[in-house]
């Protein structure tokens, strides 16, 4: 594997990313994925402008795609030309507002704070990438005005990136929520690798995988927690076998950090998965860490004259015999349209995530997930949960439609209801008691030359299932975009 990483690659170029967050892009290349246009994995993010320009160079002029493919083919290409033109200086703002942001993050990115100012700077080299950006904001939840987030400086040898990264990340195929990695929490300052061509192995042996992708990081978490400092390891390999199928495979864990063990034998033994206490040793006292593991899939066809897909993902919140065991669990059906005349492309999804331990059990354990005895602060990230938005202990039942336009203008709805912290958990950063929840967003976004302008508006209610009161809110955000 260390000589693969390594490698010499035919398509050079530095190591730029596709950032999590931009839902009308994600809409686009699953499109074409699903179409078989573009051929890499399409659900670990940030993604890699290489992957796409790599896919998108072999696609001939086929004047029998449907207008909506075409359509996106060139959206999708005008992107890729922008952000892999090298020994090019480009610049970047933005600002935002919102009244109430939203706790609970999909995919979508929407601003964070009550107000953001965001101005960036990226250079992309035959090896080197550099992408800059600092964010003001006001009134800020977790203390910090000025931040980071977006940046990274990349190196590329081989095939593959080596970054310093402080960018927005999602593993798995849900569009409402990730149960292991998602962009809820801000992100977490890592060193990372990832892969940048997505190409099937050469060897006949490993041939039958198709393209693939591997990613890992290795970061530090705020010093404001139980443990301070805590590291966080993670690493992701999902593939494409078959063209309408992806599988992923997650590992995520918390280990070292002030007061706990920390060295080689520490990360050796919580990889290898003895990091129980009883296995080999183990004490509470030298226990490695608390770790996350399990997978995804998500299967596209054509079923009664319709483009479908269907997706799960089922992450483990401890280790017994080796594998991940007391499994959450997400699951959720697509439906994409296309307009024959208009170029406009249509997708739904239905998607209900189980946050809870032992999902196929008749008594899940709610106060269990994203919770640890020794890193007491949990799977948490500056005040909110490093994986499903909807926090542990929730039963989430989300219905949203994402509409594009030709011109790349983008129409989004998002209905959720459910059920949070059903085990009442007191450090759930959502509700210290159960609630039952009902929203609905809307929101518009317009693309103006080398600007973008995006409105929402959206409506919440909850309600304590003990008393019967509620509290409901009204929640608005505007955010301008500039991005040459």
């Amino acid at each position: 594997m260390a000589a693969y990483l390594l490698s010499a690659a035919g398509f050079a170029v530095g190591g730029s990313f596709v950032p999590a967050g931009d839902l009308g892009l994600r809409h686009d290349v699953q499109l074409l994925a699903d179409s078989g246009v573009v051929n890499s994995p399409m659900t670990s993010w940030p993604m890699s402008w290489e992957a796409l320009a790599y896919d998108l160079s072999s696609v001939p002029d086929d004047s029998t795609l449907p207008t909506a493919v075409r359509k996106t083919i060139e959206r999708v290409k005008g992107r890729v030309d922008a952000n892999t033109r090298r020994n090019a200086a480009r610049f970047r703002g933005g600002l935002g507002f919102a009244d109430n942001p939203t706790a609970i993050r999909g995919f979508q990115y929407t601003p964070r704070e009550e107000g953001e100012a965001t101005a960036g700077f990226s250079w992309l080299g035959e090896r080197l990438s550099i992408n800059l950006q600092a964010t003001v904001v006001s009134d800020a939840s977790d203390g910090q005005d000025f931040r980071a987030d977006g940046s990274e400086i990349g190196l590329r040898l081989g095939n593959f990136t080596y970054a310093l990264s402080m960018t927005d990340r999602w593993w798995g195929p849900g569009w409402d929520g990730s149960l292991i990695l998602s962009n809820n929490a801000r992100p977490i300052p890592a060193f990372t690798i990832r892969r940048d061509v997505l190409k099937p192995f050469e060897t006949k042996w490993l041939a039958w995988l198709g393209p693939w992708d591997l990613r890992a990081m290795w970061g530090e978490m705020e010093s404001d927690r139980v443990v301070p400092n805590a590291n966080f390891f993670g690493m992701r390999f999902n593939f494409r076998p078959h063209p309408m199928l992806e599988i992923g495979l997650s590992r995520t864990a918390q280990l070292c950090g002030e007061g706990r063990p920390c060295g080689f034998d520490v990360f050796w033994d919580m990889f290898w998965g003895n990091d129980n206490v009883g296995d080999g040793g183990i004490t509470p006292e030298n226990e490695p860490g608390n770790q996350l593991a399990g997978a995804d899939v998500r299967w596209s066809n054509t079923w009664f004259g319709t483009p479908m897909a269907f997706y799960a993902q089922f992450i483990g919140e401890d280790e017994a015999g080796g594998f991940p065991s007391r499994y959450m669990g997400m699951g959720g059906v697509e439906l994409t349209a296309l307009s024959k005349f208009s170029g406009t492309s249509y997708r739904w999804f239905a998607e209900v995530a189980s946050v809870s331990c032992d999902v196929f059990d008749s008594n899940p354990g709610h106060n269990c997930a994203y919770n640890n005895s020794i890193y007491q602060t949990g799977y948490r990230y500056r005040g909110r949960v490093v994986g499903h938005g909807a926090e542990g202990g929730a039963l989430i039942t989300s219905l949203g439609m994402v509409m594009a336009t030709a011109g790349g203008n983008l129409f989004s709805a998002l209905i959720r209801s459910g059920e949070l912290n059903k085990g009442g958990r007191p450090n759930n950063t959502l509700t210290p008691i159960p609630l039952d929840i009902i929203s609905a967003d809307l929101s518009y976004a317009h693309n103006f030359s080398r600007h973008r302008i995006e409105f929402g508006l959206g409506y919440q209610d909850l309600e304590d299932p003990a008393t019967g009161t509620s509290d409901d809110e009204i929640r608005t955000f505007i955010q301008w975009r500039w991005n040459p």
